[in-house]
């Protein structure tokens, strides 16, 4: 794997992070009296600023995801994609101040060493 795509593929994944952090964020400010999964409370989230920041990352994301599929095989780059699940419980800790249970670890671990794998054989 080339340096070029170990950058895309990091860009790919901060971005992935980032915009999830500011939905989160973006949602949680959000009246909590409102209803869930409705127009009213899909309204209010257009008017946070942190939805539209997460809107806009993911838009930078899809054009590094391209990037990133002209130049790897489908088969190796969609199992890369699950980096973002280890990069993302940490930054739901650090970001977010949630609790991550030993058991969600260990699933990230066991991630980590399936990426290893699958990065020794490309």
């Amino acid at each position: 794997m080339t340096s070029s795509i170990v950058l895309l593929l990091a860009l790919w994944t901060l971005c992935e992070v980032v915009g999830q952090i500011l939905f989160k964020r973006g949602v949680d400010a959000i009246d909590v009296r409102e209803a869930h999964f409705g127009l009213k409370f899909f309204l209010r989230a257009l008017r946070s600023p942190e939805i539209w920041g997460g809107i806009l990352v993911h838009g930078i994301e899809f054009a590094v995801w391209i990037e990133i599929l002209g130049q790897l095989p489908l088969s190796i780059a969609f199992p890369l994609e699950s980096v973002t699940y280890v990069a993302l419980l940490v930054a739901t800790r650090v970001f977010l101040r949630e609790v991550i249970p030993t058991r969600r670890w260990i699933g990230v671990g066991m991630i980590c060493a399936g990426v290893v794998v699958l990065g020794v054989t490309s």
